[in-house]
């Protein structure tokens, strides 16, 4: 499955907005705009057209020009799947190199839809797979942080425990892998929770109606 790029970088500043997230075409590693870089001292809000010339992805060391893009922030820039997901790239940062982190994946949310005022999906990240609700307003105003909430979709009715994710907010997550180095790629990783954010959208099969014979029919 090939993921949805825009169109790629080679070099033309002019095809991309300020805003714009650029993803390595090697490893998959999403270059924010928002965060910078924060291994090669590269400021937050640092467009990708104003990286140096000698800046290559950090985590494959790939060349700028086989960057693509995926998509401009601003019309998503109040988005609250855009705002947790990026949530959870900055905790990236601080997760580099640690045993559980798998290098060869990136921060993404996959297949979040709406469902009674919340956003449901898959987040994706390089050391954890979840199931991941993002809050309605009424949530928030009962969710506790540290409890748990049962949460129900088309596919069933599922435990989330709330914890409170850094520069967003609360989140309810449910554990689907919480060891990601099975996965060899991003492209893998993306299949699984893929599959796994469709699933949960849908409906439970009806149990089989039991088979009567025209004897039992009759009472016979």
């Amino acid at each position: 499955m090939s993921r949805p790029f825009e169109g790629s970088y080679l070099g033309d500043g002019s095809k991309i907005t300020d805003d714009t997230q650029l993803e390595c075409g090697i490893c998959w590693w999403v270059y924010d705009p928002a965060l910078g870089d924060e291994d090669r001292q590269i400021a937050p809000g640092t467009a990708f057209r104003l990286l140096p010339d000698t800046w290559s992805c950090p985590n494959c060391a790939a060349d700028k020009s086989k960057f693509m893009v995926i998509g401009s922030a601003g019309p998503q820039a109040n988005d609250t799947v855009q705002n947790a997901a990026n949530a959870y790239r900055r905790a990236a940062l601080a997760m580099k190199g640690m045993p559980i982190y798998n290098p060869t994946l990136a921060v993404e949310a996959v297949g979040f839809r709406s469902i009674e005022g919340r956003e449901a999906g898959i987040m994706l990240t390089p050391w954890f797979m979840n199931l991941t609700v993002l809050p309605s307003a009424e949530d928030q105003k009962v969710w506790v942080k540290g409890g748990s909430v049962r949460l129900a979709f088309p596919s069933g009715a599922y435990d989330f425990m709330v914890s409170e994710l850094p520069d967003f907010g609360l989140v309810a997550t449910c554990p689907l892998f919480s060891q990601m180095a099975d996965f060899t790629d991003h492209e893998a990783a993306q299949l699984a929770a893929l599959s796994a954010a469709n699933a949960l959208f849908e409906a439970e099969e009806p149990e089989p109606a039991p088979t009567v014979s025209r004897r039992q029919l009759l009472g016979g």
